[in-house]
């Protein structure tokens, strides 16, 4: 008989699976920002003019977490303030070992609700994408729209 002790790797792997699976411990973009020392005010105590180095300190903060963000040409800096405070920044996340590091893909989409659809029908999707979409014949197909801000292009991937 054999007895096969847990390395670190393997120690490691399973908390990585307790984490991604819910059962570990879990944190919030609010508290990981907060710990890097990154403000987070209200929205609406925020300036005009305050609000763009904010909200970039902030992607930056959350891509040195590990969090990334798509689809947010739609929305202006100040909808985008807000969608992240109200909805992305205070959600639970799991914490994974430092030894697996883990990426967290945020769509800003990624409801995938009838509204979402239609957004990413509009901005979005293109030509194959639209037309796939008209064939299922699911939801009615709005005209395109280039979207009204450049931003993804300059997020960190």
């Amino acid at each position: 008989m054999t007895l096969h002790f847990p390395s670190d790797e393997d120690k490691a792997f399973e908390k990585y699976l307790e984490a991604v699976e819910g059962t570990g411990p879990q944190t919030t973009l609010v508290a990981l920002l907060e710990k890097a020392r990154i403000p987070l005010p209200l929205p609406e105590d925020l300036s005009d003019s305050d609000l763009a180095a904010i909200l970039w300190r902030v992607i930056q903060g959350m891509a040195e977490v590990g969090a990334f963000l798509h689809s947010t040409d739609h929305l202006s800096d100040r909808e985008l303030y807000v969608v992240l405070w109200n909805n992305i920044l205070p959600e639970e996340y799991p914490i994974v070992p430092a030894e697996i590091p883990m990426r967290c893909e945020i769509d800003i989409l990624g409801g995938w609700s009838n509204e979402d659809r239609q957004t990413w029908l509009t901005y979005y999707a293109d030509e194959k994408e639209r037309r796939e979409e008209s064939e299922s014949g699911t939801v009615p197909i709005p005209e395109h729209i280039d979207p009204p801000y450049r931003r993804d292009h300059l997020l960190p991937r």
